[in-house]
């Protein structure tokens, strides 16, 4: 059985690993113009298997990660509606299109939270 140590420090890295490539794709997706800079199925199989990994770590769900991700799910939801006025006026002002801003939102909203829930996590342990 993984100690909570090892537990708490493979959930920092897949988290954080997978808010990256979320990041990461979101980034590319603006810096190129386009919603497909990589392909898209990227992101998606990256946070599935770090769900897999983290469902096989028997405890990876103990009450500081619930505590966490509560803090992170509550922030992350301010960043994605900040996000709707800020790429309205993308759209509005019409330096972007309509599919490259739903990409980009949406990674960026799963990004604000894996990457809150990283540095909760590594907060909460004095390394962040």
């Amino acid at each position: 059985m993984p100690s909570s140590e090892s537990i708490a420090n493979l959930r920092a890295g897949v988290f954080g690993l997978t808010a990256g490539i979320c990041l990461l794709y979101a980034v590319l997706a603006l810096a190129t113009g386009r919603p497909d800079p990589m392909p898209v199925w990227i992101p998606g199989v990256c946070g599935l298997l770090s769900a897999l990994l983290l469902t096989l770590a028997s405890r990876a769900w103990d009450e500081g990660y619930r505590a966490d991700a509560r803090r992170a799910g509550s922030s992350a939801f301010w960043i994605a509606l900040a996000l709707y006025p800020a790429f309205g006026a993308l759209r509005a002002a019409d330096l972007i299109g309509p599919d490259l801003a739903m990409a980009v939102m949406g990674l960026l909203t799963g990004a604000s939270y894996l990457a809150l829930l990283t540095w909760f996590e590594l907060r909460g342990r004095g390394e962040g």
